[in-house]
């Protein structure tokens, strides 16, 4: 569940600014699941938008797996005759032209992420890479099948689409710009050239909650962190367990990382952080580093005589985490015995300082903001843990408003890797969004709301990483806000899609467009 904290901020120049941040959930009438889309009752705008969502998500589209996708939003401008671009990243660009009478105003880029995170319950046989995301409705909720649903952001991409062919709209000239890999690196927004784009105002369609406009997002780094191992024989008579973490909430390690959400990698870390002796045989958890781990697992080898006290100390540690995470309701922890023998493990002695490495790295929010209440200043998450025959392999994402606190935040984890005698590699890096609220179309997107819903819109400054950020790098005189449907669990097999929201954000871009006219 999303909650939602207000600040009632004096933000200068305007006299009174409310920044919210997070989201609130909206609850959900319980009906029978129906398979897609589109209900009888949903409006003509909803069951368009949902049928463009329903043809994009038979598309498989993992991030680093876009160029079917590329592909088809190729075939989708020119069967409807609007010039089309790509380029080396398969970002693509759709040219619209203006509507009558708008001829002479300053172009609109509407944005939205091609790629999406895929992630799938432990039973689930899908194959992101041939099967479609399969569509089940549930009352006002579109979710997927033991999947990420993909609505961030194949929904905000279905909703540009629709506006670029909506008869009669009232619209300057769109560029509509779909680019690639936002989830794992955001390379396609940071490869975009700086003169691609001819737009002075640009609407990015990727935030989660419908009636908040953001308008500024963190930065953030991701860090690869490799310790060698040395695996040696196993000695005769140890006894083998499998330790696992399960059933925790996740979640993005952006917009929820405050909401006290338990770390399946960290978990299993803490329960062996005793001094019981054991050697560790293999640890994986993650399979996303903007995610927070739900699940993780620790094959390892004790001697019988411990067996007793390990028991005792997962005991313990269960109740010890039900207490400290009252939320996550779902927790489970496993101790079993295994009867296939490995033939080889780290040592007792290596295994404690793996563990030692791992329970060093920060993991949640670092610090919070001096400037917004509530709102982290500065995190990090354990996404990704391996173990492999040579090395643990870890991938861990920090993010953060300040460049300088960022920086502070990434050298202290290289320091902490180095002196544990790990390497580290920054595989990506992204800049943050500074929030404008003096923008024209930020003040004409408020007015618009208004007049469309009667009620205000609220404003979010988030600690999720956008990729407006590079756009605001490369454009700097760009107008920039970000919008889109309420979205829940996003990056996990929970993600859902509030349906009613998605026809308002249409309505919403409908009123804001027409006023663009200069």
């Amino acid at each position: 569940m999303k909650c939602m904290i207000t600040m009632g901020l004096l933000w200068a120049g305007l006299a009174c600014l409310a920044l919210v941040f997070s989201t609130s959930a909206l609850a959900a009438e319980v009906v029978p699941d129906q398979q897609g889309p589109v209900l009888a009752d949903d409006g003509a705008d909803t069951t368009r938008i949902l049928a463009i969502f329903e043809a994009i998500s038979q598309v498989p589209r993992c991030s680093k797996d876009e160029e079917r996708i590329a592909a088809w939003l190729v075939q989708w401008a020119e069967e409807r005759g609007f010039p089309v671009k790509t380029d080396e990243f398969l970002n693509v660009l759709i040219s619209v032209p203006a509507a009558e009478g708008y001829a002479d105003a300053p172009v609109v880029a509407l944005q939205a992420h091609m790629d999406m995170v895929c992630q799938k319950t432990a039973d689930s046989d899908h194959d992101f890479t041939t099967d479609p995301i399969r569509l089940v409705r549930e009352g006002d909720w579109l979710r997927a099948t033991d999947t990420t649903l993909g609505a961030d952001d194949g929904i905000g991409m279905a909703i540009a689409l629709f506006l670029a062919e909506e008869p009669g709209l009232k619209h300057p000239a769109l560029e509509l710009l779909f680019t690639t890999d936002e989830e794992v690196d955001m390379s396609g927004a940071e490869g975009l050239a700086e003169d691609a784009l001819k737009a002075e105002r640009f609407i990015n369609i990727d935030s989660e909650t419908e009636g908040f406009v953001t308008l500024g997002a963190a930065g953030g780094v991701k860090l690869e962190i490799t310790l060698p191992l040395a695996f040696t024989p196993l000695s005769p008579g140890q006894a083998m367990y499998s330790l696992r973490v399960d059933g925790l909430l996740g979640g993005h390690s952006g917009v929820e990382i405050h909401k006290n959400r338990a770390n399946a990698n960290v978990l299993v870390a803490r329960a062996l952080d005793e001094a019981i002796p054991f050697r560790l045989i293999s640890f994986a958890g993650g399979s996303a580093d903007n995610a927070i781990t739900p699940a993780s697992e620790l094959i390892l080898a004790l001697e019988p005589e411990h067996d007793d006290a390990l028991r005792a100390r997962i005991a313990a540690f269960e109740q010890e985490i039900r207490d400290e995470y009252p939320e996550e309701t779902g927790f489970s922890v496993t101790l079993q015995a295994l009867a296939n023998p490995a033939d080889a493990a780290l040592s007792a002695t290596d295994s404690a300082r793996l563990i030692e490495l791992i329970l060093a790295i920060p993991q949640g929010v670092y610090e919070w903001s001096e400037i917004f209440p509530g709102l982290p200043e500065t995190s990090n998450n354990i996404g990704i843990l391996l173990t492999t025959d040579a090395a643990l392999e870890l991938t861990v994402f920090h993010r953060g408003f300040s460049p300088e606190k960022l920086e502070n935040l990434a050298r202290e984890i290289e320091q902490t890797a180095a002196q544990a005698g790990a390497a580290t590699n920054r595989r990506s890096q992204f800049p943050a969004w500074p929030p404008n609220p003096e923008a024209a179309l930020y003040k004409k997107a408020l007015v618009a709301y208004e007049r469309a819903f009667s009620t205000p819109l609220q404003t979010e400054v988030v600690h999720a990483g956008l990729e407006c950020g590079f756009i605001a790098e490369k454009y700097p005189h760009m107008e920039i806000i970000s919008i889109g449907p309420t979205m829940e669990y996003v990056h996990t097999p929970k993600e859902r899609l509030h349906v009613p929201s998605v026809e308002r954000v249409a309505l919403f871009l409908r009123e804001l467009l027409k006023d663009l006219d200069q």
